[in-house]
């Protein structure tokens, strides 16, 4: 996966209830298949009540998942121009290589702000952080609308968009007009 144009921006969501996160990473890549928004990475930061807070993040690649993938591949090709014994060395160093890489290049939401969140959103909350790109505020807005009790965590979009978003939050944090 290639890393993020230079113009890719953050957007923390906070929602009330898990689903409600996992269901707005759902419009975001409604989104992304309509052309509005280029989603790069998604990065769920959900935290119990007592404070233990659980990560799910969408596309970088763990160490162990590139190093699974390369020793295969380097056991099949070692095997093949080597023998058992160019397997064996082929697939460990391939295997090593690539978890090493995997762990020095971090092409979505740097592993620091991940950090920064598990300890910012609230007890109780799940916050939602897209690193996006080409966002159509408009979009993004009629998207947001939908989701009471969502709170803008963080964003650097530019100030214009975050406008656009917070009007979009207070529009669906409104209590309905029961008279």
């Amino acid at each position: 996966m290639p890393p993020p144009p230079d113009n890719s921006k953050l957007l923390v969501i906070s929602f009330d209830d898990p689903l409600r996160a996992q269901e707005f990473l759902l419009a975001a890549a409604r989104l992304q298949k309509n052309g509005d928004i280029h989603l790069h990475d998604a990065v769920i930061i959900q935290r119990d009540k007592d404070g233990t807070s659980h990560v799910r993040e969408t596309t970088d690649v763990t160490p162990v998942q590139a190093g699974a993938g390369a020793g295969v591949w380097g056991l099949l090709l070692g095997t093949l121009f080597g023998g058992p014994i160019g397997g064996l060395v082929v697939g460990a160093a391939s295997a090593g290589g690539a978890a090493l890489f995997a762990k020095l290049v971090d092409t979505g939401v740097k592993d620091e702000t991940i950090k920064e969140l598990r300890e910012a959103v609230p007890p109780g909350r799940t916050a939602l952080a897209l690193l996006v790109s080409h966002v159509s505020v408009a979009a993004l807005q009629r998207e947001l609308s939908r989701f009471p009790n969502t709170v803008l965590v963080e964003t650097d979009l530019p100030p214009a968009a975050v406008n656009a978003v917070t009007e979009a939050l207070l529009e669906a944090n409104r209590e309905p007009f029961t008279g």
